[in-house]
């Protein structure tokens, strides 16, 4: 009787769960156009970029994903500069079952339309057509006659042998406006099946410190009343507007990646703040708190403002914002304040610390070891590294605690 019971209990959770499932797939979820299907979304750019730049940066975009040598049915139609538009066919196999036998599969193609305006990219996805081979017979179709509620869908069920064509076509058109929205915004951390929501309420400001000489954008200090937020770790309850908070085992997307992308440092403390780009560096643990380390070379400016302050930002920025991160590493902080000439939007975080909102993600650090590196310490003499830095002056090691990661 027990395994019975057991039997029907399995069942149940695992229809259930077929259900949930199948709920992204069911009605709606391929949307008609005067009884053509076309996908579309709108992709939001965060911060405040020209409609050109955006332009020049899809294009890019298109060009990495459409104009590949070893593809040449899949290319970039059209690219107009004049009214912001890009048009690019798409192809792409997809598998739908494979052994050692038999390999079911078909081959989508579909056109892909960009349109940049008021800081938005409107994406649209239509005349989506399959190369089939059913039964030995290779036929064409469209997507109206695979993929449609009206072919595909009984009550809320998918119908089989379409179903296949309908839970891949959405996800590999979902694919491509993801992949739109991140190379534009950043990674973004999804909890469950639904998007976190981004703060947006600016909170009033009780930071004590003097005015700097650049405008500020303020927010809630985590420490509490009468406490220092220089000195506390504990930011479990500290707001940064326009940023949700996130632990850092959640950072989001391949770390030696992500530190070979456009990433700045920013130290100092008052007014003597200076922002300098970074590459070599990485995350762990230490002394069982979450740490990030970065080195810094022994001419660098920007050694002094970090052995001046104890909290410092290591923060990440889209390709949108090449042109800044360039900037910061062609430019001495001690000739001019880079800061300002970045053209980015300084905040203080709780620490106290400098950051951007122009970053889509940015790590919150307390300083824990300032190590110089000397020649000594070189383990493998014989490598090229080693050799090329034999006898100059070696980078300066800053391994600081994570107290809070910021994201947007």
């Amino acid at each position: 009787m027990k395994k019975h019971i057991l039997f029907i209990l399995f069942a149940i959770i695992s229809l259930s769960t077929y259900a949930q499932v199948d709920s992204k797939y069911l009605k709606g979820a391929v949307p008609e156009v005067d009884g053509k299907i076309v996908f579309s979304s709108t992709i939001k750019v965060n911060n405040s970029v020209s409609d050109e730049k955006i332009f020049d940066l899809m294009n890019k975009w298109a060009q990495e994903n459409y104009a590949s040598p070893t593809n040449p049915k899949q290319r970039i139609l059209l690219a107009n500069p004049a009214d912001k538009t890009i048009a690019c066919r798409g192809e792409k196999d997809i598998i739908f079952s494979k052994s050692a036998l038999s390999l079911d599969k078909t081959t989508i193609t579909y056109q892909l339309i960009l349109k940049i305006e008021s800081g938005e990219c409107l994406a649209t996805v239509k005349n989506i057509k399959y190369d089939y081979y059913d039964k030995g017979n290779k036929d064409y179709y469209t997507a109206e006659e695979m993929i449609s509620d009206k072919v595909a869908l009984n009550g809320e069920k998918l119908n089989r042998y379409y179903d296949k064509f309908r839970t891949h076509t959405i996800d590999s058109i979902n694919g491509i406006f993801n992949s739109i929205d991140i190379y534009l915004n950043g990674v973004k951390r999804r909890e469950g099946a639904v998007d976190a929501e981004v703060q947006r309420t600016i909170p009033m400001t009780n930071l004590t410190e003097a005015t700097p000489s650049i405008p500020m954008v303020p927010l809630v200090a985590s420490s509490p009343a009468g406490e220092s937020a220089q000195t506390t770790n504990t930011t479990s309850g500290a707001t940064l507007a326009g940023f949700r908070q996130i632990s850092a085992d959640k950072i989001p997307g391949n770390i030696v990646k992500l530190l070979n992308n456009a990433t700045l440092i920013t130290s100092g403390s008052g007014d003597d703040i200076n922002v300098m780009t970074a590459s070599w560096g990485g995350l762990g643990v230490f002394w069982e708190k979450p740490v990030a380390f970065c080195f810094l070379g022994a001419q660098r400016y920007s050694i002094s403002t970090m052995d001046k302050g104890d909290t410092y930002t290591i923060s990440f920025y889209t390709e949108a914002y090449n042109d800044a991160i360039q900037y910061c590493g062609s430019v001495s902080g001690r000739n001019e304040d880079k800061i300002k000439g970045s053209g980015l939007t300084p905040i203080k975080t709780p620490s106290g610390a400098t950051a951007f909102t122009e970053a889509w993600m940015i790590l919150e650090c307390k300083k824990m070891i300032a190590q110089p590196l000397s020649q000594d310490a070189i383990a493998d003499t014989t490598s090229d590294a080693a050799k090329k830095w034999n006898g100059k002056a070696l980078h300066k090691m800053y391994i600081g605690e994570i107290l809070n990661v910021w994201i947007k």
